[in-house]
C-alpha cells in the first residue's frame, strides 16, 4: 500500500492544530521511511520478482527491524515520546504513535504473509489483498480520496495549487506502480524510496505561514 498510507494523513489533520501535515507523513510512513536505509546499509533484503503478487513485483523476504508487528509498536512509541519531549502536546504524541502502527495495519492488510510478527519470531502475517487487484485499486484510491476530502474540508489550505499537485501526483506515481514495469534493480527501488521524504517537503510547504 502506498497512497492509502497518506490518506490517514490526511484525514486525521484537524484545523489549526498541531500536528502539521508534514508530522502526519512522516508518522504514517515511518517504517518505508525507516525500509530503504536498513536495506542500503544490507540490514534488511527484498528481491525484485515480478508475480510475487498480482500488484507487486517485490519480495519482501527479510525485513523485520523496519516491518514487524513489535517494531511498528517500538517506532510508533519512539516517535510519540520524541514528539512529546519537543512540543508537550499529549494528544500529537498519541496520534503519531498510532499512525506510525497503522502502517502495519494497512501493510498487514494488502501484503502477503510477509510481515514478521518480531525480528526473533519466523512467523509471518498478512492477508494478501494485493492478489485481489480491483478490490485493493479501489480500497486504496478510495481511501486516499476520502482523506484528502476531509484534509480540504477542515483546512481549506492556502495554498491550494500546491495541495491539488500534490494529490495528483500521489496518483500519478500510483499508477505507475500499478501498472508500470517492474524497476530494474533493488538499488533502485531503495534510492527512489528515499525520496518520500519529499514529500513531507511539499506537506511542509502547503501549510507554510
Amino acid at each position: 500500500m502506498f497512497i492509502g498510507h497518506y490518506a490517514l494523513a490526511f484525514g486525521a489533520k484537524k484545523k489549526d492544530a498541531l500536528p502539521s501535515l508534514a508530522m502526519l507523513f512522516i508518522a504514517v510512513q515511518f517504517l518505508d521511511l525507516l525500509w530503504p536505509i536498513f536495506v542500503l546499509l544490507g540490514v534488511e533484503t527484498f528481491q525484485v520478482d515480478p508475480g510475487n503478487t498480482a500488484l507487486t513485483p517485490l519480495n519482501f523476504t527479510y525485513y523485520p527491524y523496519s516491518h514487524s508487528l513489535l517494531m511498528a509498536v517500538v517506532w510508533g512509541l519512539l516517535l510519540g515520546i520524541v514528539y512529546f519531549a519537543f512540543t508537550k502536546n499529549k494528544k500529537g504524541a498519541l496520534l503519531l504513535g498510532i499512525l506510525v502502527f497503522s502502517h502495519w495495519v494497512l501493510d498487514f492488510i494488502t501484503h502477503r504473509p510477509d510481515l514478521p510478527l518480531s525480528p526473533f519470531s519466523n512467523t509471518k502475517v498478512g492477508l494478501g489483498l494485493w492478489n485481489s487487484p480491483i478490490a485493493e485499486i479501489i480500497l486504496e484510491v478510495g481511501l486516499f480520496l476520502v482523506g484528502v476530502y476531509f484534509y480540504f474540508k477542515n483546512l481549506k489550505p492556502k495554498r491550494k495549487t500546491a495541495f491539488w499537485l500534490l494529490v495528483v501526483f500521489f496518483l500519478v506515481i500510483h499508477l505507475m506502480n500499478v501498472f508500470g514495469p517492474p524497476p530494474p534493480s533493488i538499488a533502485a527501488v531503495a534510492w527512489s524510496a528515499n525520496l518520500m521524504w519529499l514529500f513531507v517537503l511539499w506537506a511542509w510547504w502547503i501549510e507554510r505561514k
